[in-house]
């Protein structure tokens, strides 16, 4: 059973169900129900009864598990402001995070994460402060967890980027992608939020790299909020739906970037391969499955009269939609190519 909590904290495009927002998915349902093609994340499917599954994940952890739990209990602090830990810390390894969060899990699972640690503040007559520290595994994967919610709010400078509204504070730095909550906003809640978030950054310690393929894309181009990045199609899909097969061939061992043009609120999908050799497969196969009647060099006029096409340069996969004119979007395919190594 999932955190009834977690539950009744809304829901944010599908993909955080416990987090502040809006906005509602079309893809909500389709998410819910993926089964991810990476046999790692796979492996453990809920065919047996829930005890054996613990009594295999009790016996296959091992000490150096044990380790990163203590290490992820020392980032949160017991006391901030007033508030004091309510409880021992909870921890979600792999597919355990759908005992928290039901089929929003899918999501993090998609972006490699590793174990999740929950911890619950209270104070007298107070907001009950909730946070959620997520070990992403790596720093590309804690970012692209970020740019999957980010735009909600304004950025504020905590860890290594970050953003407020609502009473919900999230941010990345290193491997780790994190929020802190509270229900409803007051003055003295909303200060140990952000001061509780700032401890956390901290203890964290050192950042990330972002991945390389963010600094060939001129920011100057793109609104910056509508970045997101990613390696499977299923992130892709929640954002702009393609498809529901992975036409680019997506996998751990690409990088992708998805962003909204400033000129005239176009996406642009910017892919990064290992090869020239998987790069030109992709394109073959996305231009097969959705461009077959397409003109112009790879280009076609879609119903709502926009444009949309795509070209391969060496290792990279480009593709423009919903373009207003055909020569701009030709354009600016042409200057990325350019650009790129």
């Amino acid at each position: 059973m999932a955190d009834k909590a977690a539950l009744n904290r809304s829901v944010q495009c599908g993909v955080n169900l416990h987090h502040k927002a809006t906005a509602v998915c079309l893809q909500t349902q389709r998410l819910m129900f993926f089964s991810l093609e990476n046999p790692i994340i796979s492996t453990i499917t809920f065919k047996e009864p829930m005890s054996s599954i613990f009594l295999l994940l009790t016996l296959a952890m091992t000490p150096s598990d044990t380790m990163t739990y203590s290490a992820m209990q020392k980032l949160v602090p017991a006391s901030i402001r007033g508030w004091q830990a309510s409880e021992p810390a909870r921890f979600y390894s792999g597919r355990e995070i759908f005992q928290y969060m039901d089929g929003a899990g899918e999501v993090y699972l998609a972006y490699g994460f590793s174990r999740l640690l929950v911890q619950r503040y209270a104070r007298p007559q107070q907001e009950e402060i909730l946070v959620e520290i997520f070990d992403m595994g790596l720093p590309r994967n804690a970012f692209g967890a970020f740019t999957n919610m980010q735009g909600r709010g304004p950025a504020v400078a905590i860890g290594q980027a970050a953003e407020y509204k609502s009473g919900l504070l999230s941010f990345w730095r290193g491997r780790f992608f994190v929020c802190v909550m509270i229900d409803n906003e007051n003055e003295e809640a909303t200060k140990a939020v952000f001061d509780l978030g700032s401890r956390i950054a901290e203890s964290i310690g050192d950042d990330g790299p972002i991945p390389s393929l963010l600094h060939v894309l001129p920011q100057e181009l793109f609104e910056l909020q509508t970045l997101r990045y990613f390696f499977r199609h299923e992130i892709l899909n929640i954002h702009f739906y393609v498809a529901d097969k992975n036409i680019f061939r997506l996998n751990e061992s690409t990088d992708a970037v998805l962003v909204r043009l400033k000129s005239d609120k176009s996406h642009l999908l910017l892919i990064q391969y290992p090869s020239s050799k998987e790069a030109a497969a992709a394109y073959a196969d996305f231009t097969a499955s959705y461009l077959p009647d397409a003109r112009a060099e790879g280009w076609i006029q879609t119903e709502n009269k926009k444009w949309t096409g795509c070209s391969v340069h060496q290792k990279y996969v480009l593709a423009v939609f919903d373009a207003v004119t055909l020569a701009d979007a030709q354009n600016l395919l042409a200057t990325l190519q350019r650009i790129l190594p």
